[in-house]
């Protein structure tokens, strides 16, 4: 008798499984995936970035893009080189529910899970981007060599966000958490940024970049109730010391963050003479009172708008 009704909860089982199988399959095999392409389209569009995608299919389990292409908006004549991302795919998480984002791409894997009811929970795993690969070069204006792994924990509450009728919406001013980040042979072959020296005005300067080794670059972040603590970040190598620690007081928005951090910098003199109007610029920075050997600038202001002296 027992024989027979473990033989009938399995067939059940086996049906239920099945049944849930096939729902699955048919949803993904069945989704209006032109809809879908010229919708993320349209919403990069209004980012300011154009989107191209070479398919776009069902996965395993999920909505897969594949060869995939992201450039700014051109500018008159001037055509913006594209990042190159190998596929995207985006499907449902049971355990626990939610959504997971899988990008392929600079020869490794960004790997988003967002879960949670009360509270949302983040989690990101970036495991061996190559800088030098997927025409980051062309994208960014910047020759980055090297490779990045890091990794993101947050959970942050849901709040209502005051407005009638409006879902409640993760409180990033209340999250807690943790972020690591290590990159091996970290370094800058050349090219150009614009970046916004305070002591030549609060517009951006184009600056042609040298080579500049960073090496080793690292450091983990500690966040309790909004506050994000920098527990260690640096680097050492031929060209330069980098030492970075202070506090970020998160906002509801990321651009509004404040920062409140000491960065401390002790470059080679050949190295600076290289640096050009940057070493003009890190030669304003004022001596670290501890070791005069380094020289200590301090980051406030907005993450959207950073303020440097």
């Amino acid at each position: 008798m027992s024989e027979k009704k473990n033989t009938l909860w399995k067939r059940v089982v086996g049906y239920i499984a099945f049944t849930l199988f096939a729902l699955f399959a048919m949803f993904f095999v069945t989704f209006p995936y032109e809809a879908l392409q010229s919708r993320v389209r349209l919403e990069a569009d209004n980012a300011g970035y154009f989107l191209r995608i070479g398919k776009m299919g069902p996965g395993l389990f999920s909505v897969r893009a594949g060869d995939v292409e992201v450039s700014k908006k051109a500018v008159g004549d001037q055509v913006p080189e594209a990042l190159k991302v190998d596929s995207v795919s985006v499907g449902p998480t049971l355990f626990p529910p939610g959504v997971a984002v899988k990008l392929n791409m600079l020869g490794g894997t960004v790997a988003t899970r967002l879960s949670g009811f009360g509270s949302v929970r983040i989690k990101v795993d970036v495991e061996d981007l190559d800088l030098s690969k997927g025409n980051l070069k062309g994208f960014s204006g910047i020759d980055f060599a090297g490779e990045v792994e890091a990794h993101v924990d947050l959970t942050m509450p849901r709040v209502a966000s005051g407005a009638p009728n409006a879902p409640a919406e993760a409180d990033l001013t209340q999250a807690s958490g943790t972020i690591s980040i290590a990159t091996r042979g970290l370094a800058i072959n050349g090219g150009t940024a614009n970046i916004t020296i305070p002591q030549f005005g609060p517009e951006p300067t184009p600056v042609d970049l040298p080579k500049i080794v960073i090496g080793e670059l690292g450091g983990n972040i500690k966040i309790e109730k909004g506050s994000a603590t920098v527990e260690e970040f640096k680097s050492k190598s031929a060209d330069l010391e980098l030492n970075i620690t202070g506090t970020v007081k998160l906002a509801k928005r990321l651009e509004y963050a404040e920062p409140n951090m000491e960065i401390r910098v002790k470059p080679d003199p050949e190295f600076q003479k290289r640096l050009g109007l940057l070493g003009s610029a890190l030669s304003m920075i004022g001596a670290d009172p501890k070791d005069p050997t380094w020289r200590m600038g301090r980051l406030t202001g907005y993450i959207g708008r950073p303020q440097f002296r």
